[in-house]
């Protein structure tokens, strides 16, 4: 009987042996069948230009990609990045971070990895306008480039902040609607008193003498340390590839803070490559220098959630949003990753 169970004994232990051998080389199985679709696999970023978009051509220009090894195609195209990103085409983009509350409100499944960079939204009005600051906007009309753009988003916080009503039961200014090449001569002409764009187009029509500045999220006190940029990333790519999306992340930190310090050359090479249609070299790196380039995992998600705050007071998304939980949901922090 003492052999029987000795026996037993002996038999379970080689079975649990085994069974924990078979475990082990599976996992390394799957690890190496990991391994080898990452080797495979290559990125679609939705490239595009603009000034704000400097991290992301920086990257690209500079070799921050190469330098992680990751295999990339740039996307081109007419579509807008998140309908690229919702039909498995493109894998990253960067968004403005006040156009994707509303967005993510309405059931977008997208992962924001980042903070890219702070500013580059204004409020303008006519130079010789009594109206000095956002606390003169009551009873008068915004020219915005649509009613959930984030230049309107913008104006909306700054107007809720000075207890100006903006709740659809309390609305006490008016948005108009205008194409963004419009907007400048809508304010020149009367029909509106104030308007809402981004740069360079803000900063090149007040250069030009006819608007002055009522508002800069670069540089106001209330928004200046707020990212307006963020990285987002497509949800199925993090879950099947995140060693490269942890990779892509930790290559747009550093293009982000190359851009921070190199502002001259990263706008002369904007216009060298077409990068950026509007103004110049000296005029553009200006620009560049009233925001903070230097991506940040923790200021991204504090802004994420201050912009869902604010839009929730004032009734922009639904009133039951359980904010935490979304922002658990959809913030993606990487180890080795941070500030």
């Amino acid at each position: 009987m003492k052999k029987l169970k000795k026996l037993g004994i002996f038999c379970l232990v080689v079975s649990v042996s085994v069974a924990m051998l078979v475990g082990c080389s599976k996992s390394k199985d799957k690890l190496k069948e990991t391994s080898k679709l990452d080797d495979d696999y290559v990125m679609q970023i939705s490239y595009g230009t603009g000034l704000c978009a400097a991290p992301l051509q920086m990257a690209v220009e500079k070799g921050f990609l190469k330098e992680e090894g990751i295999k990339y195609e740039l996307l081109k195209s007419d579509k807008s990045s998140v309908d690229l990103m919702m039909s498995g085409k493109s894998d990253t983009f960067l968004e403005m971070l006040p156009a994707m509350i509303q967005q993510i409100d309405n059931g977008l499944d997208a992962r924001i990895a980042m903070g890219v960079h702070t500013g580059c939204l204004k409020l303008l009005t006519k130079p010789d306008s009594p109206i000095n600051g956002v606390k003169d906007l009551k009873g008068k009309k915004i020219g915005v480039p649509g009613l959930a753009s984030s230049q309107t988003i913008i104006a909306q916080r700054a107007l809720l902040a000075a207890g100006i009503g903006v709740s659809p039961e309390n609305m006490e200014v008016e948005f108009v609607v205008y194409n963004q090449p419009e907007l400048p001569l809508a304010l020149k002409n009367g029909q509106v008193d104030a308007i809402g764009m981004s740069d360079p187009s803000a900063s090149l029509v007040v250069n030009s003498g006819d608007a002055k500045i009522i508002l800069d999220n670069g540089v106001d006190k209330e928004y200046k340390n707020e990212y307006c940029c963020v990285l987002v990333l497509r949800p199925d790519f993090v879950k099947e590839h995140p060693e490269i999306a942890k990779k892509y992340v930790r290559a747009m930190k550093k293009a982000g803070e190359y851009v921070q310090n190199n502002p001259e050359e990263v706008a002369q090479i904007q216009i060298d490559k077409k990068l950026v249609a509007l103004g110049d070299p000296t005029f553009n790196s200006g620009i560049l220098k009233t925001y903070n380039f230097v991506p940040s995992v923790v200021k991204g998600k504090e802004s994420l959630i201050k912009n869902f705050n604010d839009l929730q007071k004032i009734k922009f998304i639904s009133q039951d949003l359980d904010v935490d939980k979304v922002v658990d949901k959809i913030y993606v922090e990487f180890d080795g990753i941070d500030d």
